[in-house]
């Protein structure tokens, strides 16, 4: 028998608009399944079990409004809230509560969502201290980061969905080691006022979900996005996947390998047309440039914590930020402008193809021992181009979860999350 935390949050919604399952019994199942294994995956930074109940209670009695209605969700713990302390996994901030929620968590609630609580974080979701979420496939491994306890809480069966963000590779690559959907909207396209910024020109939210349709049915709640009806109806068109190796494949590691082999043969078994897509001269040079966009921005947007707090941050981000001052105006700018140059070419990328597929990791998740969160090499040259990402887990056999990432053009959300719902529904197939 089918448990209310098993289901997916389309499940969910339509048990609850069917009057099949109540608000109260699903937060309940929720709170018994993180009391039965976060003690092993510590994905919460902090929780509120009878305020959720309360909450819960309380929407019972009324018509549900929306998808969200009566769903438990996590936040990032750098994303406001008025009803938890956000930390941002900084020691000068453990006692902090804003006095007003995120664009995000705001229309959240307003949707009928649950805020259960808090997960966990990187310090400033960056390149600090590590939170200590485990991931819920082993307890020996990386969960990823930036957004740890986001991925392990949906990846651990918590929550259907958690409120996440990227700079770099912080939705993408945690999805991957977690085994779940994580989505990255374009940039720009789910509002991030409320949220503990690092760099203003990369900064994105997303979700992660246990299904691309549950990451579509929050996009249309959480966002301006009008295209769920869209979404739902398909992808109609002809399909071609373009599969890009650039720039990094050397790093790749032989279960991203295999992934990626997998997945071309399943597309082409179902008839999906594949290429291979080289990336323009440049392109290779993205990384490098968002390191040194978020390492600037990242200085004047903790500049108060650098100022008057600066033993209070951790080695990691000491580092990021006194690297930031050795860097040139002139640096900066040219790293700006490669990213403004290679988006304006980046219409050749789908000149022949619908989608890249690409990898949302080099390999399974690092050992937690090692305090690595991962290389996200893989996903800084579409986040500097602030193109939608999809990682969606592949059926590979294997120790740990692995996934890859689709990816469209910048504004092409609704695409992004048709093509990755039909090539996940192609990887899945029975064979």
């Amino acid at each position: 028998m089918t448990e209310p935390y098993q289901l997916t949050l389309g499940q969910m919604a339509q048990a609850i608009r069917a009057g099949t399952l109540t608000s109260e019994a699903l937060v309940s199942s929720c709170l018994e399944r993180i009391a039965q294994v976060d003690p092993a995956v510590l994905a919460w930074a902090s929780l509120d079990t009878k305020a959720a109940l309360a909450r819960a209670q309380q929407l019972d009695k009324e018509s549900p409004r929306s998808l969200l209605h009566g769903i438990p969700i996590g936040v990032k713990d750098i994303i406001d809230t008025t009803d938890f302390v956000t930390s941002y996994n900084s020691q000068i901030y453990q006692t902090h509560r804003p006095t007003t929620n995120a664009n995000i968590v705001a229309r959240a609630l307003d949707a009928g969502a649950i805020v259960l609580g808090k997960t966990t974080t990187q310090e400033f979701a960056t390149r600090g201290n590590l939170s200590p979420t485990r991931n819920p496939h082993s307890a020996l491994h990386s969960p990823g980061g930036s957004s740890s306890g986001s991925a392990a809480a949906v990846g651990a069966s918590m929550v259907p969905l958690a409120l996440s963000s990227q700079t770099a590779g912080s939705i993408v690559r945690p999805a991957s080691y977690c085994g779940v959907v994580g989505f990255k909207a374009s940039y720009g396209v789910i509002d991030i006022s409320g949220v503990k910024g690092m760099s203003p020109t990369l900064d994105t939210l997303g979700v992660h979900t246990r299904s691309v349709q549950d990451a579509a049915i929050a996009l249309s709640l959480l966002s301006d996005w009008q295209g769920l009806q869209e979404f739902e109806r398909g992808f109609t068109g002809e399909l071609i996947v373009g599969i890009c190796e650039d720039p990094f494949w050397l790093l790749a590691e032989s279960a991203t390998r295999e992934a990626l082999s997998l997945a071309r043969e399943r597309l082409v078994r179902a008839g999906i047309r594949v290429i291979n897509i080289t990336l323009p001269s440049g392109f290779e040079k993205l990384g490098a440039a968002l390191d040194v966009i978020s390492d600037v921005e990242g200085l004047a947007s903790l500049e108060h914590e650098w100022q008057h707090h600066r033993d209070g941050l951790s080695g990691g981000v000491q580092e990021k930020l006194r690297r930031a001052q050795t860097i040139t105006t002139q640096r900066y700018e040219e790293a700006k402008h490669l990213g403004r140059t290679c988006s304006e070419q980046s219409a050749s990328l789908f000149a022949g193809a619908t989608c890249i597929l690409t990898p949302s990791s080099p390999g399974y998740a690092p050992l937690l021992e090692l305090k690595d969160p991962g290389d996200s090499c893989f996903s800084k040259l579409w986040t500097i181009l602030g193109m939608p990402s999809v990682s969606i887990p592949v059926p590979l056999p294997g120790p740990l979860p692995i996934g890859l990432e689709v990816i469209c053009p910048k504004g092409q959300d609704t695409l992004s999350l048709q093509v990755a719902q039909h090539i996940a529904e192609i990887l899945n197939q029975t064979v």
